[in-house]
């Protein structure tokens, strides 16, 4: 008798959702792509990554562009990442990962890491160069 062997297929730790949005929300949509394309390489969907990656580029820009306008100010920043994280993450897990919960999670210690370290970066070159830190 024959017995078939069953292929055990792992699946690959992914970034949660809320997870995305928070860093959407606190760092960037940028960010927040990053690490959304990092889970659509993990699953094997680099191409579909990249677009998510190039989209939340244009959404941190939109964020900024708004920060200039007329309504600035931290709650116009807060909704508008706000808003970016949420299509960025409802769109992209409505439709790659429908059984999050059967995903193993990462944890969130190496992205605020390094978000940390960009923000600590940023603000001892900024106050190197003179650059105010609060707009005047």
């Amino acid at each position: 008798m024959m017995f078939e062997e069953e292929k055990i297929t792992e699946k690959s730790p992914i970034y949660g959702k809320w997870m995305i949005l928070s860093f959407c929300v606190f760092f960037s949509p940028a960010f927040g792509g990053v690490l959304l394309f990092q889970n659509l390489k993990d699953i094997g969907q680099k191409k579909v990554g990249t677009l998510v990656l190039l989209v939340s580029m244009l959404f941190a820009v939109l964020t900024s562009l708004l920060a200039a306008t007329p309504y600035k100010g931290y709650g116009t920043d807060f909704i508008s990442k706000l808003i970016f994280g949420a299509i960025l993450v409802e769109f992209v897990f409505g439709r790659y990962f429908l059984d999050e919960d059967s995903y193993p999670k990462k944890s969130a210690s190496k992205p605020l890491i390094i978000g940390f370290a960009l923000i600590l970066g940023l603000v001892m070159i900024a106050t190197y160069y003179g650059i105010p830190l609060v707009p005047q």
